[in-house]
């Protein structure tokens, strides 16, 4: 089912899971621009299938007008979500420890699908371990977004140059404030928005490559780079004016979104088998 004009968000704003190596990575930073691309939406996260304990929220994007491909570990512990294709920023008021969203776009329910192949393991070279991604698999077809980037074939992103350049989309925060008294994590601020930023990418050839892309996260250099938000959303390579989806946002190497990023490939085998499974 659909709804319409209502939908629930939690104060808290990101998926923030401890690590000693990286952090859960949920916005887009550094020279960022307001994005139109309208297969990407924000995804709320619920504890409970009746959609009344939301305690989350990430980034997706549309594979086929019914299924979504976002990040694994937002979709730990979550039993159901909502998604909108806002692009922001989404007006908001805190009544009583929630924000509720007076958005005029539609809402469409859905239900997440973990990979089999992940396990949310965050402790060090563990997280290269397995492939960090979800799909939702949403109740009725979106009938507000009619295109779609396409997927790669097997393989595809070892044949990109270093120095490739991409662009990174998400909702989440976009701005880090100083002093961080409470921790780097809650430093952020930000809209809900739908920004995208330009990256490149890194020479391929480290542990975990074969599991994940791994792009600058330098906003001083004039890079984007992923935060808070962020996950789940899409990376693009676009050529010839055609969109093509490579991978998905998934976590950051320091709490302060700098240094490097790493998102999960979608051109290895059993992920796009995986994937092309549920749009079949």
């Amino acid at each position: 089912m659909k709804t319409n004009k209502l939908i629930t968000f939690t104060l808290i704003i990101a998926i923030t899971l401890s690590a000693t190596l990286t952090t859960t990575a949920t916005a887009i930073t550094g020279n960022t621009q307001p994005d139109t691309t309208p297969y990407v939406g924000v995804v709320v996260l619920f504890a409970d299938t009746e959609r009344t304990q939301p305690f989350g929220y990430c980034s997706g994007f549309l594979i086929s007008p019914t299924v979504m491909i976002t990040a694994g570990h937002s979709l730990v512990g979550a039993q159901a979500v909502s998604v909108c294709f806002d692009q922001g920023p989404i007006s908001y008021k805190i009544e009583g420890g929630q924000v509720v969203y007076y958005g005029a776009e539609t809402i469409y329910n859905g239900n997440p699908v973990a990979y089999p192949g992940y396990y949310p393991t965050l402790a060090g070279n563990q997280e290269f371990q397995t492939s960090d991604i979800g799909l939702i698999v949403l109740d009725q077809p979106v009938s507000d977004v009619t295109e779609f980037a396409a997927l790669p074939t097997v393989g595809f992103t070892e044949t990109l140059l270093q120095n490739t350049e991409l662009t990174v989309i998400g909702y989440g925060l976009q701005d880090q404030v100083t002093p961080k008294n409470n921790s780097p994590e809650k430093s952020w601020i930000g809209t809900v928005s739908r920004n995208s930023a330009t990256v490149q990418l890194i020479n391929a050839n480290f542990k975990g490559s074969d599991y994940y892309l791994k792009l600058t996260a330098n906003s001083a250099q004039g890079k984007g780079a992923i935060a808070f938000g962020d996950s789940g959303g899409p990376v693009i390579y676009t050529e010839n004016g055609q969109d093509m989806v490579i991978a998905v946002n998934a976590f950051v190497s320091s709490s302060n979104c700098n240094g490097v990023s790493y998102h999960t490939r979608l051109d290895t085998t059993p992920i796009l088998a995986w994937v092309t499974g549920y749009m079949a």
